[in-house]
């Protein structure tokens, strides 16, 4: 990718945006045109007071799990490894793309992983446990591609708090604005 100039870190995170720019416009509109079902069915609604509330309550719930998590994987070598290589990949991106990849990733994730995958995997199988888990288990792994099998393992406690809040409020933008929230956080402060 060179060629074009970028590296190949640039040109994965462009082909991530857009991929994911695509789940955030392709999964309401299967939702509302193929499956005729309202937003509200993946979550899809205003924010009440409660739903902004609760997201910061998992806000807060990140920023008291994080020294917890750092100080556990910086001790282990693996982990600790894995995790500087995705920081030194990321923090080679332009800045334009760094933000839009933050954003993008933040919306889609909670688009795809729990509004819509929670709530038809909960259908299809009757259990909530199971909804949940499937997507969880899914969103942990495909964070091994930049992250390594064991730096994924650290993304681990914080995509669970995203699991809650959606189980606790069923509430799609409170749920990505905490997402985003956190990703700024974490890559950017």
């Amino acid at each position: 990718m060179r060629g074009y100039g970028l590296s190949w870190i640039s040109a994965w995170e462009s082909i991530g945006v857009v991929s994911k720019l695509i789940v955030i416009v392709a999964l309401p509109l299967l939702v509302v045109c193929w499956e005729r079902r309202p937003l509200a069915s993946i979550g899809m609604r205003v924010p009440s007071l409660g739903d902004w509330l609760a997201a910061i309550a998992i806000l807060i719930a990140y920023l008291l799990v994080v020294p917890l998590v750092t100080s556990i994987v910086h001790r282990i070598p693996a982990i600790a490894s894995e995790l500087a290589a995705g920081d030194t990949l990321y923090a080679s991106l332009p800045r334009w793309l760094d933000w839009s990849g933050l954003v993008a990733n933040g919306i889609a994730e909670e688009v795809g992983f729990r509004g819509y995958a929670i709530g038809r995997i909960e259908e299809l199988t009757g259990s909530t446990l199971l909804g949940a888990s499937i997507p969880f288990i899914v969103n942990v792994l495909v964070h091994a591609g930049v992250w390594g099998p064991y730096g994924m393992l650290q993304k681990a406690p914080y995509l669970l708090l995203f699991v809650v809040l959606y189980l606790w409020r069923r509430n799609l933008p409170a749920c990505a604005i905490a997402h985003v929230l956190i990703d700024i956080y974490a890559f950017e402060l």
